[in-house]
């Protein structure tokens, strides 16, 4: 029954051919020259109905027009780049001129109360759907969407779903930290999820009991397919063992996304749950989901996002990611801050692997040794592997505090308690080696990592780090939460 409601919304809603062209499509070959044409075809709208671009790509498209494939896209890694900030303080005026001066307010889509009417609503588009970004900045970034912008970034995150083998109408569970997202809004509709197959279970932190209570919820509601942050996925595969919790369904699918996701992450979670499949994806709150897992590297979803990368300050790739087909706000050349490396791939049967490899999150995200050096959770992720090579993979999880300008906590979790002291032992060996003996370096063992679920959880954690998970700016119940968090974590 869910499979068929999922065809009719989205079929009263008139989003079927968009659900086509992002979730089914796929390009594998000759990727450049048709991302080409669809950045051709999103400088041309905004240059012509756009506030905020209009005029700014005249020049760019003409004297492009005609040249070659390789010769555009150098032309177009010239363009100017635009951050956060800068979408911040442009506003609304981002948006198509036919939306540009509208009262977001009045033309919010409600979720609350009557389904019926929302889903009619939807077939008419005569409405903005906000969203808004958390980021490390505290600065949240907020986006009205419209119909074919909400439904094109919804649909992201259904392709990651559909490469794994997901289709719409079988079983997900969505394991997420309250008050995060627009995720309170989403569990508006939870008494209808006997309906399309979805069920939320939130969470405030990681526990005995909060484990308990998900894994019931696993083996009655038997999901296809998982959706978790990675951290809170590692901590219930330990909660699991620790605990022996009686697990008797295995999710086919796990798909986590988010985070930084180590290797003993994976190894522990896959360990427990032997009968799933667990992947990878990246995205943003901005853009949606944009890559997912491959053997090749985190395969950028060509039919949707161009990344390109650019050194920052600091010598560090730094991503540029354009949205294609969203003309109603377009993120073009858009800085996201994070840290990677690009590239296309070619394989022996002739198709191409558009990917992001080395993943090592926003460009604040590392530790600085006293020597000036830069070590990034790449590092840190070589580390744990090196360690657990020797201790025969007994960490499952580490957090790196920066505790004082040259002094580092670092946390482990363990699933043997002989190895503590040698792994201790051998821990400030090896940094004294690799970041610098001049540093001070104190070594903890713990059962939980301590953490706030409201924040984007990072294995390196500096002083005064603050990113809160997004989509928690908007009412006043979400404002408070940004208010307690700043409060609690200022100097």
């Amino acid at each position: 029954m869910s499979k068929m409601l999922f065809r009719w919304i989205f079929r009263i809603a008139g989003v079927r051919r968009l659900y086509q062209e992002v979730v089914e499509s796929d390009r594998l070959t000759q990727i450049k020259p048709q991302i080409r044409a669809d950045l051709s075809r999103l400088l041309h709208t905004v240059n012509e109905k756009n506030k905020f671009f209009r005029g700014k790509f005249t020049t760019f498209l003409s004297e492009n027009a005609g040249v070659d494939d390789a010769t555009f896209f150098a032309n177009y890694k010239q363009l100017p780049s635009l951050t956060k900030q800068d979408y911040a303080e442009a506003g609304q005026t981002v948006m198509t001129d036919a939306w540009a001066t509208v009262d977001p307010k009045s033309m919010e889509l409600q979720v609350e109360g009557k389904p019926l009417d929302s889903i009619l609503r939807l077939t008419k588009g005569n409405y903005l759907m906000p969203m808004a970004t958390g980021g490390s900045s505290s600065l949240p970034l907020v986006v009205h969407m419209t119909k074919h912008h909400m439904f094109s970034m919804l649909f992201t995150f259904f392709k990651c779903w559909y490469r794994m083998g997901w289709r719409p109408g079988e079983k997900m569970m969505i394991f997420y930290p309250k008050n995060t997202y627009n995720i309170d809004d989403m569990v508006k509709f939870n008494k209808f999820s006997w309906l399309t197959g979805f069920r939320y279970h939130l969470f405030d932190k990681i526990d005995e009991q909060v484990v308990r209570g998900l894994v019931n919820d696993l083996n009655k509601f038997k999901p296809k397919l998982l959706l978790v942050f990675p951290s809170p996925m590692n901590m219930i595969a330990h909660t699991i063992r620790r605990f022996d919790l009686p697990l008797k369904h295995h999710p086919e699918l796990i798909n986590v996304s988010g985070e930084t996701f180590f290797d003993c992450q994976r190894r522990n979670i896959e360990s427990v749950f032997t009968r799933s499949k667990v992947e990878d994806s990246y995205g943003s709150v901005e853009l949606g989901e944009i890559a997912h897992e491959t053997k090749e590297g985190l395969e950028v979803f060509a039919n949707v996002a161009y990344v390109e990368t650019e050194h920052n300050d600091a010598g560090q790739p730094e991503m540029i990611i354009t949205r294609l087909h969203l003309g109603d706000f377009p993120f073009i050349r858009y800085k996201m801050k994070d840290i990677a490396d690009v590239d296309f791939k070619q394989r022996s049967d002739g198709t191409e692997r558009f990917v992001i490899t080395k993943i090592e999150g926003k460009d604040s995200n590392f530790i600085m040794s006293d020597n000036g050096e830069r070590f990034y959770p790449s590092f840190f992720n070589a580390f744990v592997n090196e360690l657990n090579d020797q201790f025969k993979q007994s960490i499952l999880e580490i957090k790196v505090y920066e505790r004082a300008q040259r002094e580092l906590e670092i946390q482990f979790i363990v699933n043997d308690p002989s190895v503590q002291v040698a792994i201790a032992a051998e821990t400030n060996r090896l940094l004294w080696e690799y970041m610098s003996p001049k540093m001070q370096y104190t070594v903890k063992f713990v059962d939980f990592i301590d953490h706030d679920y409201r924040r984007k959880y990072r294995v390196i954690e500096r002083i005064g780090d603050v990113e809160f998970a997004g989509g928690i700016v908007g009412d006043a119940k979400k404002t408070e939460t940004v208010r307690e968090i700043e409060t609690q974590t200022a100097p």
